[in-house]
C-alpha cells in the first residue's frame, strides 16, 4: 500500500484541481487573501523599524537578516524592494532598547492580524462551524502564537543556511580543484533548501491555524506545492512588473505601494488555496475514488452491483410467495 504522500499525488488530477478552485470561490479566499495582505502591508514598515534596531542592539544578527534579505530579493518585485530600502535608508540604526520594543509590539500585532484572517480562511476551508469555533481572545493568542513561530523559524532557518554556507565554503577551500564544484553544488542547493523552510513554515500554520484538526489530514503535500507556486508566481510577477508593468508612470508615487500589495495578495492567496487543494484531494482519498475517473461514475459503479442483487432478491421471494399460494 501507498503511503499518504503518494497517494495525495495519485488522486491531484484536473477534476481536484477545478474542484479546488471553485471552493476557493466559495469560501471567499480571494478577499480573505486582501484582509490578509493589507494587514502585512501595515505590519511591514514596523518590522523593518525593528529589523534595523535589533540590529543596532544586537550586532550578530546582521548577518543572519542580510541571507535572510537575499533570500527574499531573488524572488519579489524590484519596486518593493526599493520602497524598503528608501525606508531602511531613511532611519539610521538606533541602539534604543525602547524603539526596538515599541516597533517589534506594533509589527507583531498587525502580523497577527493578517495570521487572524488567515485563521478566518482556515475555518471556512475545514467547514468549521461558528459555534466550533475558537472566541476571539483565544484565535488573537493563536495568532501572536503562530506570528512569533513563524519569525522564529525563519530566522533559525536563515542562521542555519548561513552556517552551513560558511562550512560550504571552508570545505570547497580545502578541497583544492573542486573548489568551483563544490560551490556550484551549493548554490543550487539553495532554493530547495529555501522552498523547503516555506513550506515548513505552511504547514505550521495548516495545522495550527484551524479551529479543529483532525489526524490523518493531509498537510505537507499542500504546504511544498504551494512553497514552489509562490516562487514561480513570485518570479513571474516580477518579470511582469520590471518588463510590462510601469505602475510608477500610471500611479505615480504610490506605484511601488500598489505593487506591495498585489505580491502580498498574490502570496497570501497561494498560501490559503494550498490547503484547500488539501482538504479537497484528502476528502477524495478518504472516499477511496479512482483518481482516473469522475466521483459520479465511482457512485454509479458502486451502486449498480447492490441493485441488481436486491431486484434478484425480490424476484426470488415473488417466485417463492407464488409458489406458496398455489394449492
Amino acid at each position: 500500500m501507498s503511503s499518504p504522500f503518494i497517494r495525495f499525488f495519485q488522486h491531484l488530477n484536473l477534476r481536484t484541481v477545478k474542484t479546488t478552485i471553485k471552493h476557493a470561490g466559495q469560501q471567499r479566499l480571494p478577499g480573505l487573501a486582501s484582509e490578509m495582505a493589507y494587514n502585512t502591508m501595515l505590519a511591514l514598515f514596523p518590522a523593518v523599524l525593528a529589523v534595523l534596531t535589533a540590529i543596532g542592539l544586537f550586532e550578530p544578527l546582521k548577518t543572519t537578516f542580510e541571507n535572510l534579505a537575499r533570500q527574499v530579493s531573488e524572488v519579489a518585485p524590484e519596486e518593493v524592494l526599493t520602497l524598503i530600502q528608501d525606508f531602511a535608508d531613511d532611519i539610521s540604526t538606533s541602539r534604543n532598547s525602547g524603539l526596538f520594543s515599541i516597533s517589534f509590539a506594533i509589527a507583531l500585532w498587525a502580523s497577527s492580524g493578517a495570521l487572524s484572517a488567515a485563521m478566518t480562511a482556515l475555518d471556512q476551508i475545514h467547514q468549521i462551524p461558528p459555534g466550533r469555533t475558537r472566541p476571539f481572545w483565544k484565535a488573537k493568542i493563536i495568532s501572536l502564537i503562530l506570528t512569533i513561530g513563524s519569525i522564529v523559524l525563519l530566522m533559525l532557518a536563515s542562521m542555519l543556511v548561513f552556517v552551513s554556507d560558511l562550512i560550504v565554503k571552508h570545505v570547497a577551500q580545502q578541497s583544492g580543484s573542486l573548489e568551483t564544484g563544490v560551490l556550484t553544488f551549493w548554490r543550487l542547493l539553495t532554493w530547495p533548501l529555501a522552498l523547503g523552510i516555506v513550506s515548513v513554515a505552511f504547514a505550521f500554520i495548516y495545522r495550527f491555524g484551524p479551529s479543529r484538526w483532525s489526524a490523518g489530514k493531509p498537510l505537507m503535500p499542500g504546504a511544498i506545492l504551494a512553497a514552489i507556486s509562490w516562487a514561480v508566481i513570485s518570479s513571474l510577477f516580477r518579470l511582469y512588473v520590471s518588463h510590462f508593468g510601469n505602475y510608477n508612470r500610471a500611479y505615480g508615487a504610490v506605484g511601488a505601494v500598489i505593487v506591495l500589495l498585489l505580491w502580498l495578495y498574490l502570496s497570501s492567496l497561494i498560501m490559503l488555496i494550498g490547503d484547500q487543494l488539501n482538504v479537497t484531494v484528502g476528502a477524495a482519498m478518504r472516499e477511496g475514488m479512482d483518481p482516473a475517473l469522475p466521483s459520479q461514475k465511482i457512485r454509479l459503479s458502486q451502486r449498480i452491483p447492490a441493485l441488481v442483487k436486491r431486484r434478484w432478491q425480490r424476484r426470488k421471494q415473488r417466485k417463492k410467495a407464488e409458489e406458496t399460494d398455489q394449492p
